[in-house]
């Protein structure tokens, strides 16, 4: 199957540039290489963060667990995005919830960055709502609602880790092309982790 670059490419000049920094940070996992040298013109032509380019081709490629890990210390010396205290060094968490209404039950899954006291709070908050919420389907909530208090527990205790946990390298694999096209920039560093 062939692509026709031409296309591809009057596709990219009609996207506006918050289209083209999305795409370069987030979305082009998957691309074919011919599509980084559009970009890369895109970025030049409309003057933007070069290093967007370094997003598309991050995104593109596998990272060593040592690798993860360095990019998890950068993160981790920001300040808490929650709290914004620097006495702590960051990390990650999941918060599951489970919400019950009779009939249905939905249930999500929140990776937050964050300092450790702020991150038992997240973890905190998730357990009252399922404690208050979960019960609530047959027979759903009643099976399933032990079973997200227990993975809060097993979060919670995983916070206070010294090095990188797994929810704070899994944030960083999945933001890898926003972490690497603004690592220069704090404030945009400090606006991913407090999604």
């Amino acid at each position: 199957m062939s692509i026709d670059i031409k296309q591809i490419e009057k596709n990219y000049e009609l996207k506006e540039d918050f289209e083209i920094e999305r795409i370069a940070t987030s979305n082009s996992k998957g691309l074919r290489p011919e599509v980084y040298k559009i970009i890369e013109n895109e970025i030049k032509k409309r003057n933007l963060n070069p290093n967007l380019l370094n997003g598309v081709i991050s995104q593109n490629r596998e990272y060593s667990l040592d690798e993860l890990k360095f990019y998890s210390d950068y993160l981790r010396n920001l300040s808490c995005p929650k709290c914004k205290s620097k006495t702590q060094k960051l990390n990650g968490t999941i918060s599951y919830t489970i919400k019950s209404f009779i009939l249905f039950t939905t249930k999500e899954a929140k990776t937050s960055v964050a300092c450790p006291s702020c991150l038992v709070k997240k973890n905190n908050e998730a357990i009252l709502i399922c404690i208050l919420l979960g019960w609530w389907s047959i027979p759903w909530g009643l099976l399933q609602t032990p079973y997200y208090i227990f993975k809060n527990f097993n979060s919670k205790n995983q916070t206070k880790n010294k090095d990188s946990n797994f929810a704070l390298l899994n944030f960083v694999n999945n933001n890898i092309g926003y972490i690497e096209s603004y690592k220069d920039d704090i404030d945009k560093l400090k606006k991913i982790i407090n999604q």
